[in-house]
């Protein structure tokens, strides 16, 4: 046998045959190599055994397909639960806007007018509040009625086209009166005022 073919077959780890080696001799490299092999196997049944019952799958290209699904329904989930949390900070937004406005201009003829004109301008944070233009919504309302005062409500005294009563009562609609927190119902109540 050559050096090559020797060198070949020791790197195969498979068994040299020299021209001298009796027919009935046991093949060494032979048994050796079918151990080895018997071995692999029950190592590699093991470790799959061992693997199926740390993750649930047969093999790792198994878990590594379904940990991908599972990252993608988590990630579909987080998607919609985000859009879930702008759409209810959106309402809250608009609902803490439109309540400050509405709050805010009750010497206003007409509330929606008003709130027409200034939500647009209208910011409001993470914790409810609302300004309009950087400043609170009270004083924001108040400079808009002041410079344009055909939208506030007639101030004055009787006879000036307001609507007071011969007692010095203010008259306000049913709706305007219903706006009202309760104290500011009683308050309007004790002072005179009478609902129409």
């Amino acid at each position: 046998m050559t050096d090559s073919a020797a060198s070949a077959a020791s790197e195969n780890n498979t068994p040299i045959k020299t021209a001298d080696a009796s027919a009935g001799a046991v093949d060494t490299q032979a048994l050796i190599n079918a151990a080895l092999a018997k071995q692999k196997a029950e190592l590699d049944a093991h470790h799959a055994s061992e693997f199926e019952k740390a993750t649930g799958h047969k093999n790792p290209k198994a878990f590594a397909d379904a940990k991908l699904s599972e990252d993608g329904k988590l990630k579909e989930l987080a998607d919609t639960r985000l859009k879930e949390t702008e759409f209810y900070k959106t309402k809250f937004q608009q609902s803490a806007i439109h309540n400050a406005v509405v709050a805010a201009a009750s010497e206003a003829v007409d509330v929606s007018v008003v709130s027409q004109l200034l939500v647009g301008r209208c910011q409001c944070d993470d914790d409810g509040q609302v300004t309009i233009d950087g400043k609170p919504v009270a004083e924001a309302v108040a400079a808009l009625l002041k410079d344009k005062p055909f939208l506030a409500k007639a101030q004055g005294s009787a006879g000036s086209g307001a609507g007071s009563q011969a007692s010095g009562g203010k008259q306000v609609s049913r709706v305007e009166f219903d706006r009202l927190t309760p104290d500011a119902k009683m308050n309007f109540i004790r002072n005179g005022g009478t609902v129409i």
